[in-house]
């Protein structure tokens, strides 16, 4: 293995892109379209370099933290979908060249509102978070599977409907400039679309050590893991195995390294696997099954056009393929199968049979090579590998246990850190919200009678009892929030209607008692957030409450 890559950003993030696109096939092309939009707006308002970059970068990847096809469509400052892009900023931030990305991903999802929204949570929206949103905006309007051009004139017609409450006027009329342009619509439907961008914005190079594309492979396994609850310690367990497995067989220390890192991108082609099946505990139906068997293809398919990886999406593409010719998915016989492979398919039987489970604990060593004997009796497992394995056992064993018990406490990090950003973004939105109800009292907002609703469907309700933060129920402090805030959004209805009806002395003295319930909501939220915090992650939902042991004893 080489000390040194020099990859291309450009294959890395469309990579990454088209695995996005491979978790809801009904929005193919919709990271690619997103981010030939962006650009072009990027272009027209004036961005270059870097700077352009890093909006395409963003825009390829936006859906990134959202790895499901349920999320709700909002623009609200409160909206659920603001979590996903937490945890999209979470993902790509750790990843070095992606750290500005991360930031214009935490808030593409904001509208304008009429420059409400130039903070969020007591941060600056990036530009190019406006311009993202933009992109996604005219994307969306667009009819899927239709021609482009006929739509472009109801297109502009229904954004300029958004100019100032959704879409920040100057990158409307920017991109209002690029839309004059059929060719513009027509590049939206070509074949060739990444090689338009390519030509467009030619992306810089990163030079990469093994450390590096380390980084960068565990990001993609926290991109596989984090999506189920249950697995969200395998690729690093495989990773851990190979490696070890490989050290064993007497490879350099670079060949260790690259097994390493194809054990961490395996599973990359799960992400067009619903999460629901990954968490299926019982038997599957023909049809489910066929969906799992083809993870391996597409892990290959999005891995093998990334230049200087072209050995690992072959193991990783490899990793259901049995000595017999009877694996999937392209039926290679044993002469067809490099021993690195063979170590990698090795690898993930044995961290899929030693982790724990659910639904069981680990197994022990008896079994695990019992079960292990028979497939190489089969002719399914390498007999050789499987020897190795056999003859130092505790050693792989002991290198799992290790990397798996790490990687459980970066997952528990990383729901933390999600706390902290859920929590604190609601107290800086409701403190924005009140600020804005001031405003809309002294006359200088804007009308507020979508709160003339039920307090679950107001806009700070969305936030409170949707996907904002019902993944906190098991606080005991949560229970406290709602009466608090029926109680609250009882005055803000009498001081809207009082408002309207222009009888400003009573609406005054509604907001004299909104004042104190606010400051008691603000104050049980710091309150949740601390106990969620001290709670470790253990306690969070969505985090398996096991501990990670090894299956026999480590070595010493």
């Amino acid at each position: 293995m080489r000390s040194q890559f020099n990859v291309s950003l450009y294959q890395f993030v469309f990579s990454l892109s088209q695995a996005l696109d491979l978790i809801n096939p009904t929005m193919a092309n919709h990271h690619k379209r997103v981010a030939y939009i962006a650009m072009r707006v990027a272009e027209a308002a004036g961005l270059t370099g870097r700077t352009k970059e890093d909006v395409i970068v963003a825009a390829a990847l936006h859906d990134i933290g959202g790895l499901s096809v349920t999320c709700v469509d909002s623009g609200s400052a409160y909206s659920p979908k603001l979590r996903s892009a937490r945890i999209g900023y979470q993902l790509l931030q750790k990843f070095h060249p992606f750290q500005f990305a991360a930031q214009i991903v935490r808030f593409h999802d904001i509208d304008w509102a009429n420059g409400a929204n130039r903070t969020v949570e007591g941060q600056e929206v990036p530009l190019g978070s406006h311009i993202v949103h933009l992109a996604n905006r005219v994307n969306t309007l667009l009819e899927s599977g239709q021609p482009t051009l006929p739509q472009a004139k109801r297109v502009c017609a229904q954004l300029a409907e958004m100019r100032g409450s959704v879409v920040v006027p100057e990158l409307l009329d920017a991109f209002l400039v690029v839309a004059r342009s059929d060719a513009f619509w027509l590049d939206l439907n070509a074949a060739e679309l990444l090689s338009l961008l390519a030509e467009r914005a030619p992306f810089s190079s990163v030079e990469l050590n093994r450390e590096g594309l380390l980084d960068f492979a565990e990001l993609l396994a926290q991109l596989i893991d984090f999506r189920s609850r249950f697995t969200a310690t395998h690729s690093s367990g495989v990773a851990a195995c190979a490696a070890a497995l490989a050290q064993l067989f007497g490879f350099p220390d670079s060949d260790c390294k690259q097994l390493q890192v194809a054990g961490y991108l395996h599973d990359l082609g799960k992400l067009a696997v619903p999460t629901e099946l990954l968490e299926r505990n019982g038997k599957l139906s023909e049809d489910e099954w066929h969906t799992i068997r083809g993870h391996p293809y597409f892990t290959h398919r999005i891995l093998s056009p990334i230049k200087g990886l072209e050995d690992i999406a072959r193991w990783c593409g490899s990793h259901h393929e049995r000595p017999s010719g009877t694996g999937y998915p392209f039926c290679l016989h044993h002469v067809d199968l490099p021993l690195e492979a063979r170590i990698l398919a090795v690898a993930d039987i044995f961290t899929a049979l030693t982790e724990n489970r659910p639904y069981r604990d680990g197994l022990q060593k008896e079994q695990v090579m019992l079960i292990l004997d028979r497939m190489v009796e089969n002719n399914e497992m390498d007999r050789k590998v499987v020897a190795v394995l056999r003859e130092h056992y505790e050693d792989v064993d002991h290198s799992r246990f290790a990397a798996q018990t790490t990687a459980l406490q970066e997952y528990k990090d990383f729901m933390q850190r999600l706390t902290v950003l859920d929590l604190s973004g609601a107290r800086a939105a409701h403190l924005a919200w009140k600020d804005r109800l001031r405003d809309y009292l002294d006359g200088r907002g804007a009308p507020m009678r979508e709160q003339l609703v039920c307090h679950r469907e107001c806009d700070l309700g969305r936030w409170f009892y949707s996907d904002g933060l019902h993944h906190y129920d098991h606080i005991p402090e949560m229970h406290e929030l709602e009466p608090l805030h029926a109680a609250l959004h009882q005055f803000i209805r009498a001081l809207v209607e009082n408002r309207e009806q222009g009888k400003l002395w009573e609406a005054e003295a509604c907001f004299s008692e909104v004042d104190p319930l606010s400051r008691q909501i603000v104050d049980l939220l710091e309150r949740i957030e601390r106990k969620a915090s001290e709670g470790v992650a253990d306690s969070l939902p969505g985090i398996i409450p096991l501990t990670v042991r090894p299956s026999c004893s480590p070595a010493r």
